[in-house]
């Protein structure tokens, strides 16, 4: 009998879990694959992008974060997110006020980035001890969709956004008793909340979306994970300077005093991109203009590809191989 780790499967094992599956389809121009965000499906004169993702991690504003969480995968394709389906998943002991504010909460996110609802599902469901929404995000476009695969060797990494924002903000809101025994300021907490308002990358994604040669959303497994599934789906290997990545005090405050690593946490609202370095110059500029924080900490290499080089103090301290399970799941368990 297999036990599992929570979070995402082994590619191993989903790959075969896959193979049961049809997935090939003349029009289907990326389906299943390591690191890619989202499916890619030729459609009249464009491309449908479509991407699919649960909040699993989470039990408070699921709302807000099932449609900014899914939208994001969409943007780092270089796309703008328009339609959605949420399936709303609740407890049976879950009361009309709370169900209220979840949709209300999805329909403030959808607000913030233009979006729309054209279907989906909600159902009181046995056996819940919390809320689950997975949420179907769709774009179009007739121009560039943005490739994981893409990276090249000889790019720059460069982190847009703080990390560890999101995992922050879901641990203020849901574990926030817990800080409070750990002797975290409760100053802190309530500003950690914050954090969740700021999880949406869509405007800083089509924005940059011309001078990258790829961008990846930093969810489950935070930055560590998404340097390993570009480094995978390129077929390249990433070296990082892990202390050149900027992070927040409050994001450090709050892992620090629960065992967490901040580079393996939940952290939508940054990006992961590679950068060829005649384009970097230019987005610098782009950024430092509209006063979004980065980080300029790796390469992109030939060899020893699908591997990931973590460099702290000068020195390789760990070389990643394995499927990163987020720190957030600790807490859960």
């Amino acid at each position: 009998m297999n036990v599992f780790k929570s979070g995402k499967l082994p590619w191993s094992i989903l790959f075969n879990l896959l193979s049961k599956l049809p997935l090939k389809d003349i029009d289907l121009i990326m389906g299943p694959a390591i690191g890619e965000d989202a499916a890619i499906i030729r459609f009249k004169d464009g491309f449908l992008v479509i991407h699919s993702d649960p909040i699993t991690t989470a039990s408070s504003r699921i709302g807000w974060l099932a449609i900014h969480i899914a939208s994001n995968d969409i943007a780092v394709r270089g796309v703008k997110p328009k339609w959605f389906l949420p399936v709303v998943l609740i407890p049976e002991n879950y009361s009309l006020d709370q169900l209220n504010f979840i949709f209300e909460d999805m329909g403030r996110a959808l607000d913030k980035i233009e979006g729309i609802v054209i279907g989906g599902h909600t159902e009181i469901s046995p056996g819940l001890t919390k809320p689950i929404i997975s949420t179907t995000a769709i774009g179009y476009t007739t121009g560039r969709v943005i490739l994981t695969r893409d990276a090249r060797p000889g790019d720059r990494v460069i982190v847009i956004g703080k990390i560890g924002l999101e995992g922050a903000g879901v641990i203020a809101y849901d574990f926030g008793e817990l800080l409070i025994e750990k002797g975290v300021d409760r100053n802190y907490i309530e500003n950690a909340k914050k954090y969740i308002d700021e999880i949406s990358i869509v405007d800083k994604a089509l924005v940059i979306k011309d001078y990258v040669n790829t961008m990846h959303d930093p969810t489950e497994g935070g930055v560590i994970q998404s340097f390993r599934e570009i480094a995978l789906a390129s077929n390249t290997s990433i070296t990082v300077d892990i202390d050149s990545i900027e992070l927040d005090e409050k994001v450090v405050a709050i892992t620090s005093v629960l065992g967490l690593d901040p580079f393996k946490l939940l952290s939508s609202g940054s990006i992961v991109a590679t950068v060829p370095e005649k384009n970097l110059l230019e987005l610098i500029n782009i950024l430092d203009s509209m006063k979004i924080d980065y980080s300029i900490c790796g390469y992109v290499s030939r060899e020893n590809p699908g591997k990931v080089f973590i460099r702290k103090n000068n020195k390789v301290v760990d070389i990643v191989y394995n499927d990163i399970v987020d720190e957030i799941y600790k807490l859960w368990r």
